[in-house]
């Protein structure tokens, strides 16, 4: 009786300490950069180019300034650049500047002035976040502007006001032209997110005396560069401190092994797999050819395709701080509730309607597919079955222990944004995705989750599905999801091999012997935890006896040859 008193306080504890630890996540810091506008610097050149904005790493350039005038959005208004600011911004500027050249010229001869109004706007990298209310000088000195919202439109504004059903000429990076009309708020679709990145330039002539021409840059980053490596740097100190303690925790193992005379297959941790596995095509095949697409997409999507589908909240952790991703990240609302219910009822709607269609068509298909977290931890898990070094397993103390701990992530995921938290502080995905898309993101204390996310899932398989909280919310759609986990229990000859291959520990899979209404030969086994990850009809050797099924129809099944053939001999 006192061990479990002394138990369940020491969890209660835990349960509080991991608590605390979420609120406070951003102090608890990993890894800190520079905030953008004290490592940003403007220079200012009258040089013989056009009027435009350009980026090198960190530093903006104003091209073509000779009779220009700056400007620079602040908290307080919009102010005049009168100098270059080499080392750093000033902590009021807003991320978003302007500049404007007035040519006035009366060549007709008719007595009518005709003007030219030569401008640049750029807006820095961080303006573009994930809720983002697009920055408008809205000012007389600059009549004619355009406002990139949610990397996803332009909106045109003349004079203050949204520019509708209006002829627009934008002029591409390579020179080439295209035509648009404004729709009747005044915004412009359609245009490739890549030709954005590279640079715009919009020409509106309102009448034969007025020609407004404006050049807008924004600033984008370039994979595969110096800034793109400076900001894989906690990544890359991330990786690093995984293979550190994977290391050692090897070591330490081994030494434990002989000082304990343990029998010899254990004291060769290390030591080559006479079983080695054979590769046969098939359903896990297809699983990774998904993974390895799903995380190139996840991350370099928009890169990738030109476009990005911002109204699909894709219910998975790809962190919405990348930019660049194929859909926005259905995380970051279900951790800010706070945030969606101060939306609009559009946006609420589109929302739920996008979630609940993820959760009825696919359920936690997208954690055993989709997932960029799980893709890390599968490649872990290869990991360290190529290196043939010995995992490690759960028991059912250990996986009611790990259920547990689901609740609190559940408790901690849904309502830390209600007490004035950040869930993406906490979260190990906000160290992955934005780093290799070249995203500079300072990583709080999901720098050092991510790292026990790694570790723990190199020596158990999918470790962190067995607490996440998302992956839960998506399982409890179970029932009414296409995907299903059928058992024979004819079939079935309760051997285990399912319940040990099974990486979330679902032992119902094994011990059910009959469904809810008798059957035997059809049995839904499908749970909140099950990932569909296959592993469990993979194991299975007998013909049948499992099978995943989408709208009744078999996908994947146990087969007692295929079984057999992945440790058959090499010929």
């Amino acid at each position: 009786m006192k061990n479990k008193v002394t138990k369940r306080i020491l969890f209660a504890v835990f349960a509080i300490a991991l608590c605390v630890a979420a609120y406070f996540a951003a102090d608890l810091a990993f890894f800190q950069y520079d905030d953008p506008l004290a490592r940003a610097s403007l220079t200012i050149a009258q040089d013989e180019e056009d009027l435009s904005f350009t980026y090198e790493n960190d530093d903006i350039t104003l091209h073509g300034a000779e009779d220009a005038t700056v400007y620079a959005l602040t908290t307080e208004g919009i102010k005049t650049v009168e100098s270059d600011y080499t080392e750093s911004l000033p902590a009021d500027f807003l991320g978003s500047f302007a500049a404007v050249q007035v040519e006035s010229s009366n060549e007709d001869g008719d007595g009518i002035t005709e003007k030219v109004y030569h401008i640049a706007k750029t807006d820095m990298e961080y303006t573009q976040g994930y809720t983002t209310s697009a920055n408008l000088f809205l000012s007389d000195e600059i009549p004619f502007e355009v406002a990139y919202v949610d990397r996803d439109h332009f909106t045109l504004y003349l004079e203050g006001e949204p520019l509708p059903n209006a002829a627009i000429t934008v002029t591409l990076s390579d020179g080439s032209e295209k035509t648009f009309t404004s729709d009747e708020d005044g915004n412009i679709t359609d245009l490739n997110l890549n030709d954005v990145r590279n640079g715009l330039t919009f020409t509106y002539v309102p009448n034969e005396h007025t020609t407004y021409i404006l050049n807008y840059q924004v600033e984008a980053d370039t994979i595969f560069t110096v800034r793109w490596l400076s900001a894989m740097l906690p990544f890359g100190v991330i990786i690093l401190i995984s293979v550190v303690c994977i290391a050692l925790d090897v070591f330490l193992r081994k030494l434990l092994y002989k000082k304990e005379k343990m029998p010899v297959g254990k004291t060769s941790i290390t030591s080559k797999d006479m079983r080695k596995r054979r590769f046969v095509p098939g359903f896990e095949t297809v699983r990774w050819i998904i993974m390895i697409l799903s995380f190139a997409l996840l991350i370099f999507g928009s890169r990738l395709t030109g476009v990005v589908f911002s109204n699909v909240q894709l219910p998975t952790f790809a962190c919405p701080y990348n930019l660049d991703q194929l859909t926005s990240s259905g995380c970051y609302y279900l951790s800010h509730l706070d945030v969606l219910f101060a939306e609009g009822w559009q946006e609420i709607l589109a929302f739920f309607g996008t979630f609940i269609v993820c959760a009825v068509l696919l359920g936690r298909v997208l954690c055993g597919f989709i997932c960029p977290l799980g893709f890390v931890q599968d490649v872990a898990h290869q990991a360290r079955q190529a290196l043939h070094i010995e995992g490690v397993s759960f028991n059912e103390r250990m996986y009611a222990v790990l259920r547990l701990v689901k609740w609190i992530m559940l408790v901690i995921f849904l309502g830390i944004g209600f007490i004035g938290g950040n869930f993406c502080d906490f979260c190990p995905a906000a160290a992955i995705s934005p780093a290799l898309a070249g995203f500079k993101l300072s990583l709080g204390l999901g720098g050092f989750f991510l790292i026990v996310v790694i570790v723990s899932g190199f020596f158990k398989r999918r470790s962190f599905c067995n607490i996440c909280p998302l992956g839960y919310i998506l399982g409890l759609t179970h029932k009414a999801s296409l995907f299903k986990l059928k058992k024979d229990a004819v079939a079935c000859t309760e051997c285990g091999a399912c319940y040990e291959a099974c990486p979330m520990g679902i032992k119902s899979i094994f011990t059910v012997r009959e469904g809810k209404k008798g059957e035997l030969r059809k049995i839904d086994v499908t749970t909140p935890d099950c990932i569909m990850c296959g592993e469990c009809v993979r194991r299975c050797p007998e013909n049948n006896a499992l099978a995943i099924t989408f709208c009744g129809k078999k996908v994947y099944n146990a087969d007692r040859m295929k079984f057999m053939k992945q440790y058959a001999p090499k010929k």
